[in-house]
């Protein structure tokens, strides 16, 4: 019994601490702002009831998954820190986001085995490729996979194959195989 009553007086306490980040979020959405993880929603003396703590984050809204799916995707690896910048690259040009760290973790595991500053993750020019950098190689690479491929029909991963690794089509198709179990990876962090 005592550990109910304990137990509904913690509800009443925590309650307001819960109503007011509700009316905050909902006020925030009506002035068309967007919380995201880097802005987590804050009460201040302001806004807070008297049983809040001033500083105490009440909740967070992720607005898009896609990148901490990646970076999860990616632990670990050279590109990890990358992950978000891949996303917005593929949303730039209209690409599946899972295709540039898929193809990159099936080349070098994520960069991890990519030739010493060549910042060729994704193996084009068998390896031999030099970008400047990991965001130019990215948007290369993103670019190239929709003028290329996409935008020539090729979306899937059993449709990129016989141009972008061709041996592998005497192989059993190896090559888009991995490329759809690195899909269904990413899709299980989800």
């Amino acid at each position: 019994m005592l550990k109910r009553l304990g137990l509904v007086f913690l509800w009443f306490l925590a309650a307001p601490v819960t109503i007011t980040a509700l009316a905050i979020s909902l006020q925030n959405q009506e002035a068309g702002k967007k919380a995201s993880i880097s802005q987590p929603i804050i009460v201040s003396n302001d806004t807070a009831g008297p049983n809040t703590i001033e500083g105490q984050v009440l909740s967070v809204k992720i607005e898009d998954m896609r990148p901490y799916i990646v970076e999860n995707f990616l632990k670990n690896t050279t590109l990890e820190s990358h992950s978000e910048f891949m996303v917005k690259t593929a949303d730039k040009y209209n690409i599946d986001y899972r295709l540039i760290p898929a193809i990159a973790m099936k080349e070098t595991g994520g960069g991890n085995a990519s030739p010493s500053e060549s910042y060729n993750a994704w193996g084009f020019g068998n390896g031999s490729t030099q970008f400047t950098s990991w965001e130019g190689a990215i948007e290369s690479v993103a670019k190239t996979l929709k003028e290329k491929y996409i935008d020539r029909g090729m979306v899937t991963p059993e449709e990129i194959m016989p141009i972008y690794a061709p041996p592998q089509m005497y192989t059993g198709g190896k090559w888009a195989k991995d490329i759809n179990f690195f899909f269904s990876q990413m899709e299980s962090l989800d």
